[in-house]
């Protein structure tokens, strides 16, 4: 029980920073923000159970961050379940996610063109993380 809740934490935690990163991204570097000016939507990142879920909010060329699910997201990344989204999200591979895909134990929801560009944004995100000096281009 205590390490199920541990690992919920550490997902909502891990979640909680990329919405952290998005947001940073979105106010310091330009070319990140003029993307996010492209699309309107709302994107969720979720357990199957919705134990653990953070959605993105995008319109206007801002973005913002909440816990919890939305009842109805543009796009949602759902994960069949907390270890499983923690073993992914730590490999941070295309190949981790492709062979999750595969499994069933990934799987996308709702608009894809939308999902495609939202999931390209986790990438640069991803590239901020590694190269923090990156994300500044005012």
């Amino acid at each position: 029980m205590l390490a199920s809740a541990i690992r919920r934490a550490m997902l909502e935690g891990i979640l909680s920073v990329l919405g952290g990163v998005l947001i940073l991204a979105s106010r310091l570097n330009r070319e990140f923000r003029e993307e996010l000016g492209a699309r309107n939507g709302v994107a969720e990142i979720r357990t199957q159970e919705r134990s653990v879920a953070r959605r993105f909010y995008v319109f206007d060329g801002k973005i913002q961050a909440a816990r919890g699910s939305h009842p109805s997201p543009d796009f949602a990344m759902v994960y069949r379940d907390v270890p499983t989204a923690l073993a992914i999200l730590r490999q941070g591979t295309d190949e981790a996610a492709m062979k999750a895909i595969s499994e069933g134990s990934l799987r996308f929801e709702g608009d894809m063109a939308f999902g495609m560009w939202f999931m390209e944004l986790l990438k640069r995100a991803g590239t901020f993380l590694k190269k923090p000096a990156s994300i500044v281009s005012l």
